[in-house]
């Protein structure tokens, strides 16, 4: 059964029975159909949301003829499938000029009741024919709203669709033969920028560097030229930390004025992990390694420095061979620090937790540092729960770091809050560049530093469950080591603004 049957059975209409009542109208509507269009459309022009469909008055007029022979259909029949396919492409017309669903409805009431009024005026059986007109007239619009279902539907999939392409995390471009885009999906911002892709060639739109390390006009005309698809496995932009990473798949397309599909995707956060697990995997090897040859290289040092040290004793006080023996000296103490800062990284920290005081700390790494700094903050540093040789540790390399970068005439500030300690000097700074990896291995800005400090101080930090950090200050530098404490107040009296 054919849901026009199912309709006309739902709501009674009868072929042959309300066939016949709409049949003997018929002539009277016809004898009459001016004026019923008129009627009609005096009516559809004065609502705001009608009139705004009909923009001339020759479509008017061209819509009279047309209503008028919609009108003969309705009453003549015959009303089976090709008349409900006929009713349905009325209502994809409405849809079409854009007139709202509740207009059909409106209007059907006004045709529906002047095509009554005729009956009264002109029948016997006025009644039972009205009922026909009802139920024709409740048919056809089941048949024409039906195309609104489909449109409304069609929206909405519409509506997924693109909901589902601006929120896809890839970019997808089609490309013309001149490799100019045709369409494409929501462009990455952080990538492309705030501008439309459409229009624009892809050497345009793409970044260039994107381009060249892809090398993708070689890919594209190798995709054209022997009409299969290629993808670009791993393209890396920029390096280091900051490394983006994505993939290209290139297919080639006949259809209409596309030639190509350009999906590109980036692989940034799942490339990321996998990198950093191979660095640390790496610095683990180089730890290894440099513990085992920092081994090997003690004892010679201890034997060359004692060697040399009972040499220069037995030199008399003016043999000028004694300042060469001091320089040598030097080179093997520098040696032996470096030693003991490879063993520091590779070896993992053993900790020894207590309950200590922060300022306490701070007075004890002051000491040992042998620098002369201001010690600030509260009175009342705070209590923590961790290992204070290895807090010290850190201080002490910072504080040293800080006298360094500041020189002899400049000046050092340790500031202490709870759980918070912050070192500060009025030195040149640091590079911005440089900050990203000031905390990795072998990363120096001193002439002679080894660039295991600030790691070796990272990592016993974050092994103590803190954190070490450059902060943004006007001038010089501050090194902030935060450590978990009960009731941590924010540190006060550093400066703010850019390193």
């Amino acid at each position: 059964m054919t849901n026009w049957r199912e309709m006309k059975l739902y709501i009674g209409f009868d072929d042959a029975l309300d066939g016949a009542l709409l049949g003997a109208l018929a002539p009277h509507v016809e004898a009459r159909m001016p004026e019923i269009m008129e009627a009609f459309y005096e009516r559809i022009l004065a609502n705001e949301g009608t009139r705004s469909v009909l923009r001339t008055e020759a479509e008017t007029e061209r819509l009279k003829l047309t209503q008028a022979q919609w009108l003969r259909e309705l009453l003549a029949g015959p009303w089976d499938d090709d008349y409900f396919a006929r009713r349905r492409r009325v209502g994809e017309v409405h849809v079409r000029v854009g007139l709202a669903e509740r207009y059909m409805f409106m209007s059907m009431n006004v045709m529906r009741r002047l095509v009554c009024q005729v009956a009264r005026e002109s029948l016997e059986l006025a009644e039972p024919t009205c009922d026909a007109v009802v139920r024709i007239t409740d048919l056809d619009l089941a048949a024409m709203t039906s195309a609104y279902l489909v449109a409304q539907q069609d929206r909405r999939l519409a509506d997924l669709r693109d909901l589902l392409i601006e929120n896809l995390p890839v970019t997808v471009l089609l490309l013309d033969a001149e490799g100019v885009v045709v369409s494409a999906t929501r462009a990455d911002t952080r990538l492309f920028g705030a501008r439309e892709a459409t229009g624009l060639s892809y050497r345009d739109y793409l970044p260039q560097e994107l381009i060249e390390a892809a090398d993708l006009p070689t890919a594209l005309g190798r995709a054209v030229g022997e009409g299969s698809t290629v993808t670009l496995s791993q393209v890396d932009l920029g390096t280091g930390s900051e490394a983006r990473h994505f993939r290209f798949t290139l297919v080639p397309l006949d259809h209409g004025s596309v030639r190509l599909l350009l999906h590109l995707e980036e692989l940034t956060e799942a490339v990321r992990p996998r990198i950093e697990l191979e660095r640390v995997e790496s610095l683990a090897r180089i730890g290894a390694l440099a513990a085992n040859v920092a081994h090997e290289i003690r004892n010679p040092l201890a034997a060359i420095s004692t060697t040399l040290q009972v040499i220069g004793a037995s030199l008399p006080s003016d043999d000028r061979r004694g300042p060469v023996l001091a320089k040598v000296q030097q080179q093997v103490v520098r040696l032996d620090r470096l030693v003991t800062d490879l063993l520091g990284f590779a070896r993992p920290p053993v900790l020894r937790l207590v309950t200590a005081d922060c300022r306490g700390i701070a007075r004890e790494a002051l000491a040992e540092s042998g620098v002369q700094a201001t010690l600030a903050g509260p009175p009342e540093g705070g209590m923590l729960r961790t290992d204070p040789h290895l807090v010290k540790q850190v201080l002490v390399n910072l504080l040293q770091n800080a006298r360094d970068a500041s020189g002899p005439h400049g000046t050092v500030e340790l500031h202490t809050a709870p759980g918070v300690f912050d070192v500060s000097d009025d030195g040149p700074g640091v590079d911005p560049e440089v900050v990203q990896r000031l905390f990795e291995p072998f990363v120096t800005t001193k002439a002679k530093g080894t660039g295991l400090g600030l790691a070796i101080s990272r990592k016993l930090a974050e092994s103590l469950g803190g954190e070490l950090q450059v902060v943004p200050t006007r001038t010089g530098a501050t090194f902030r080591l935060t450590l978990p404490c009960a009731g941590r107040a924010s540190p006060s009296g550093s400066g703010a603004g850019s390193a």
